[in-house]
């Protein structure tokens, strides 16, 4: 049995298809340079110098977010202390700042790292998972995470309660007699 195709048949008054003609582009210029053997100190800088042109991607796993600072800081101790989340103890957390989901507003990430390759972070992030966290695998680019921020500074505290001396009112008979008589207002109101 034939195949019948699905779609519609073609328009009439449409032009035939053209094929394109297969065009190669120009092979470029290969320029090589050979080292002179003459310094193997000048080969090695040079070696050297190439390394660290080349700028390696670092990573890490989100592991959450929070609002605050204080947030971030509370769920990095709160993941340390859990035995399910161990292989995060190596390893520096660091504050990513993203664009929310709803488009509206910022929010604040918690990433850790970092690692070599995506692959070790994506081990990590199956692994947390797994019991159930939240992990995602990132780029490890963000600001430190101060750890000691959370503990007020001496300049921070409240200075100590001074005792208040209190002083015993001495009544007079004048006072007396004016707190026994009623008051104006109370009188016309019929109050005592």
């Amino acid at each position: 049995m034939a195949s019948k195709s699905i779609m519609a048949p073609p328009d009439s008054a449409a032009g035939k298809l053209i094929e394109p003609d297969p065009v190669t582009p120009p092979k470029p210029e290969v320029v090589a340079s050979a080292p002179s053997g003459d310094n193997p100190e000048t080969n090695e800088s040079q070696a050297a110098a190439a390394q660290q042109a080349v700028q390696r991607t670092e990573f890490g796993v989100d592991v959450g977010g929070a609002n605050s600072l204080n947030g971030l800081r509370a769920l990095w101790r709160g993941l340390l202390k859990s035995k399910s989340t161990a292989s995060l103890a190596t390893l520096r957390p660091i504050i990513v700042v993203k664009e929310s989901n709803s488009g509206l507003g910022m929010q604040l990430r918690l990433v850790a790292g970092p690692l070599n390759d995506a692959a070790t972070a994506a081990k990590i992030c199956a692994a947390m998972i797994e019991s159930q966290r939240t992990c995602e695998t990132a780029v490890f680019d963000g600001q430190r995470l101060a750890m000691k921020a959370d503990e007020p500074a001496a300049s921070t505290k409240p200075p100590a309660a001074k005792p208040v001396a209190r002083r015993r009112r001495v009544t007079t008979n004048e006072d007396a007699a004016k707190a026994s008589q009623p008051s104006m207002l109370s009188s016309m109101f019929g109050g005592r």
